[in-house]
This record gives C-alpha cells, structure tokens and sequence, in this order.
C-alpha cells in the first residue's frame, strides 16, 4: 500500500510539473461563461485568454461611455427646456416626449381638437371626451419660442437615444462574447486534454512476483 500511495503521488507530481495538463472542460467553460478568458487562463491558454480579457474590458468601457453619453444629452435636453419652457426637471418621460409634439401647447391643443372633429364631429359627446382626455391643460402649458429651439430639444434627445441604441448593441456583443469565450474556451481545453493524453501514458498491472504493483509512465515527444 506504501508503495501504491508513493507511485501515485509520484505521478501527480510528473502530470503537476508537465507543460500540459489536464484540465476540467466544464470548468473551464463556466469560468469562461462568467468572465471571458478566465477559463483559457485556467487552462493555459494565456494568449487567448488575456486577448478575450481584454475585449471584455474594451466592451465595458464602452458600455460605460455610451451610458454616460446617453445621460448627458438627457441632462442637457431636459436643462434646455426648463430654460426655455420652464418645464421642471422632475418631470415624467412622458412630458418631455409631449415637449417634443409641437412648438407650443396651443398648438398640440388644436391638434387635439382637430383630430377630435374629424374622428367624431364636432359638437358630439365623443369630440368633448376626447378633447377633454388629451389637451393640455394651463399647468403642462409650454412654448418653445421658435422652431430652431424646438430643433435643437429634438437634436438633444435624438442623441440620447442613439446613445442608448449603441449601449444596447454593446450589450448584445457583450452577451455573444460570453457565449463565444464559453464554447471556445471548452474546446480548446479539449483539445488540450487530447494532445496531453496522446502525450502522456500511464500503465497500471499488478506485479505478483514482487507482490507490489508495476507502473509504467511515457511521453512522446
């Protein structure tokens, strides 16, 4: 049994202190999955693992500059119109989009009412309903002045919006990284473990005559 035990930890040593290694394919998937390139790194792959590293980073930081840039265009969008409507900036999504509609709110009002007219005629209790659901009312009044400062509110959340359409798309490319980094880092290893036991040899027999147990080890070259 001494013997048995000394054979063994002499092989873990020789596979410990080999080039290569076996390493755990599920493991190695899961890092990755998690934190692109960890699994490569674990495996030793440390080329590749370093260059999906660093994509991951890139992507990040990229994400971060598109959220942050998204941001500031709502900022300077809703800074805008509190200087020239007096809109607060507390105010709902739903009242800037309504900033956006027309130059002033008579205007979106006779919008109203037109479109109230010709849905139910005029005079009806439908057109009162209607104008009564969807005009705005003294409080949410506004006026942008003139159509060049209606244009550059417009400019402002335009920008924003491309801002988050670009952090979405970062997101996808982060997702597709990590489901990348996952199944290449899984087959690499494999492969890895492949060419190691093609390597690697280990011959296991009991020895009767000497009453122990014979192991031979080989490497090819």
């Amino acid at each position: 049994m001494k013997k048995l035990i000394l054979i063994i930890l002499t092989l873990l040593l020789i596979i410990t202190l080999s080039a290569d290694k076996i390493h755990s394919t599920k493991l190695s998937l899961a890092m990755s999955a998690l934190v692109p390139g960890s699994g490569d790194m674990y495996s030793g792959n440390y080329a590749k693992g370093g260059l999906a590293i660093f994509r991951e980073v890139a992507l990040i930081a990229t994400l971060f500059h598109f959220n942050n840039q998204a941001d500031s265009f709502d900022n300077s969008a809703k800074k805008f119109a509190n200087n020239i409507t007096g809109a607060p900036m507390n105010s709902n999504s739903e009242y800037y989009d309504l900033l956006a509609q027309q130059v002033s709110s008579s205007q979106f009002n006779e919008n109203v009412r037109l479109n109230a007219q010709n849905y139910y005629g005029y005079g009806t209790q439908g057109y009162y309903d209607f104008v009564e659901t969807y005009s705005i009312d003294e409080e949410q009044a506004w006026d942008w002045e003139s159509s060049q400062n209606l244009k550059k509110y417009k400019n402002y959340r335009a920008q924003k919006q491309k801002n988050n359409q670009n952090a979405s798309f970062v997101i996808g490319a982060l997702i597709v990284n990590h489901l990348y980094s996952a199944i290449s880092t899984a087959i690499t290893t494999s492969n890895n473990n492949k060419k190691f036991r093609d390597k690697h040899s280990i011959n296991i027999q009991p020895d009767l005559q000497n009453q122990g147990v014979s192991v031979n080890y080989g490497f090819k070259f």
